[in-house]
């Protein structure tokens, strides 16, 4: 009787430490990042006079992974050469190697291991290489991962994009495509979106992305635990007073929290980081024991 009283006795304190013991989360921090590509014609603001202030945001912040968009080869080796603890991942938009503007992935190599990564292009042929889609200006690109934190082993899947900055279809069409792909490709891991979508939230291209029933995204700031910081414009052109809706946004899947959301108006002795804000979230996600 004895015997039993103390296995059920012992039962119940672990039962309760058990309660009681929080459950573990990843957290990182994401951001989605339009670095502007290189051209002369931006002036004092030209690559080589941000691309400091660019890694340096990136380190600064703590960035566990960032979804880039505009980047060119050369740009993305300056990153690299900068930033000793971030790989990559992506292609050229052009000939799928290194030809044209990339939508890069970095991510912090001692966190991170890549299982599957790979390239479409936004458009009715996904898979041909530099295909442009619908009533696109240009050829558009998504880039996906999925991520393995090397400490917890929780994966995720990561996607990042560049939207057609003209054709309306384009847009809604790609969104359309994202989703489907992200239903293909994710394996049900949690996900994450980050991109330059070049129409505000209430457009139809983003209404898609959140009202879609296969597979409902969220912008990131609508969960921000915390209240959200750096204004309310993404796209600043190289302007200290320029005005409008964002356009670069970080969406997440079912299961994903959000602790805060950031624009980082950064400013160097009169040169701008970007001619768009980088977008800032800290996410928490449960890690499965």
């Amino acid at each position: 009787m004895r015997f039993l009283l103390t296995v059920f006795l012992v039962c119940n304190l672990l039962i309760g430490f058990a309660q009681q013991t929080p459950k573990p989360f990843l957290t990182l921090n994401v951001m989605s990042f339009n670095i502007r590509f290189n051209t002369t014609e931006d002036g004092l603001n030209a690559w080589p006079n941000r691309k400091e202030i660019a890694a340096k945001t990136v380190a600064d912040y703590g960035v566990d992974i960032a979804g880039v968009q505009e980047a060119l080869a050369g740009q993305i080796a300056d990153l690299q050469d900068q930033l000793p603890n971030y790989s990559w991942i992506g292609v050229g938009r052009e000939d799928g190697k290194a030809k044209g503007e990339f939508a890069p992935i970095f991510f912090k190599k001692s966190k991170f291991e890549i299982e599957k990564q790979g390239t479409f292009w936004l458009s009715e042929t996904p898979e041909e290489v530099g295909s442009k889609g619908w009533d696109a200006a240009i050829m558009r690109v998504a880039t996906y991962g999925i991520f393995r934190d090397k400490q917890s082993g929780t994966k995720l899947f990561v996607i990042n994009t560049h939207f057609d900055h003209v054709g309306e279809q384009a847009r809604q069409n790609s969104a359309k495509l994202l989703i489907r792909k992200i239903n293909e490709l994710s394996e049900g891991l949690p996900v994450i979106l980050t991109g330059d979508f070049n129409t505000p939230e209430t457009s139809p291209a983003v209404q898609t992305l959140t009202t879609d029933a296969a597979f409902k995204l969220t912008n990131s700031e609508k969960l921000s635990e915390e209240a959200h910081t750096g204004g309310t414009t993404t796209f600043n052109g190289f302007k200290t007073d320029q005005r409008g809706a964002a356009i670069d946004f970080i969406f997440v899947g079912p299961g994903i929290d959000v602790k805060r959301h950031d624009y980082l108006p950064i400013m160097k002795e009169n040169i701008f980081v970007s001619d768009h804000w980088p977008v800032l979230s800290r996410l928490s996600i449960p890690v499965k024991l």
